[in-house]
């Protein structure tokens, strides 16, 4: 018991030293989560939630929740959004609030090829729960028990700052978007000891995603909207001080049902299987994604994820072709 408590100890010292992002099966469930340029490319009045449970089988699993505003204004040139992220590990002893309100602008190169520009601030609150850590000197040793008091002492259990990130990408004919994305351009300290130390390091984003009608070939030229029935692809790339994912997944849209497969890879021996399934009606998309851990390594369990996503149509006297994800 107690390699355990002082294991969740320096694994949470570890976090605030070193931390990361949280992590979504599929970013494209996910309005604007992958790069701040995609806020607003549905053009319509859009709101996404996402839930997402991992590693359930070991015990001191972790909860993120994602909430999401976004919609195009002014002739779809203009797009606002606002995210809220709540990020629960170890069962509370750290957790994340993030705020984020973004801009994304698009600009026209020519009929049917367009590049979005996006800016994203954010304000994260971070606290820690020194209380539910058990330190080395409250274990009594004759009873080996953490009956006795700690001398450990902080300042404080809440820290907050502030960020930005950007992000570019280019859309083809909306067929093809190609993107890339800085988060945390101000590497901002945001641990509880040694602040210099505790760095939130930049996260460079690279993604790609192909869209191709099954039921019309000429894709979306000269039409809004896609048919019932479609194909997709996607891939991307996240890199964040030595951590590093890469995520490929391929589904398709038969009326009103959808089915996706993914592969998530952390270039180091761990991997996860994503299968996704879900349906859509007249605005109303949900989808449920479970997470299979095929790593040989042992140190991971099965995760799922529910996303869901409404889109109230918003009626433009001058419309262009939506990007859909």
């Amino acid at each position: 018991m107690r390699k355990i408590v002082l294991f969740l100890s320096a694994f949470c010292l570890f976090v605030a030293a070193h931390a990361q992002d949280y992590t979504l099966v599929s970013h494209n469930l996910t309005p604007f989560s992958l790069n701040p340029s995609l806020a607003g490319n549905a053009y319509d009045i859009r709101f996404g939630l996402s839930y997402r449970q991992q590693w359930l089988a070991l015990g001191n699993n972790y909860h993120t929740v994602r909430a999401s505003y976004d919609q195009s204004f002014h002739r779809r040139i203009c797009s606002v959004g606002f995210a809220y992220a709540f990020d629960n590990m170890s069962k509370g002893v750290y957790t994340v609030n993030e705020f984020s309100p973004t801009y994304a602008h698009t600009l026209k190169i020519k009929d049917e090829q367009y590049i979005r520009l996006g800016l994203q601030g954010s304000l994260y609150l971070n606290h820690l729960s020194w209380d539910k850590i058990k330190y080395g000197d409250q274990y009594d040793m004759n009873t080996r028990r953490p009956t006795l008091s700690t001398l450990e002492e902080f300042d404080e259990d809440t820290r907050a700052h502030f960020d930005f990130s950007v992000g570019l990408s280019y859309v083809l004919e909306n067929r093809l978007t190609v993107g890339a994305a800085v988060y945390h351009i101000t590497e901002p300290n945001n641990g509880f000891m040694e602040l210099k130390d505790n760095v939130l390091h930049r996260k460079y984003v690279g993604h790609i995603s192909f869209v191709q009608d099954l039921q019309y070939s000429n894709g979306l030229w000269g039409r809004e909207s896609l048919s019932g029935k479609y194909l997709f692809l996607n891939g991307s790339y996240q890199r964040q001080a030595d951590y590093q994912m890469l995520n490929v997944g391929i589904g398709f849209s038969w009326e009103p049902l959808m089915f996706g497969v993914s592969d998530k890879n952390n270039l180091d021996g761990v991997n996860v299987v994503g299968l996704m399934a879900g349906g859509h009606y007249k605005g109303i998309q949900f989808y449920y994604v479970f997470d299979l851990y095929t790593s040989s390594k042992k140190n991971g369990s099965w995760s799922h994820e529910f996303n869901f996503i409404y889109i109230i149509k918003h009626v433009e006297k001058y419309p262009c072709p939506a990007v859909y994800w």
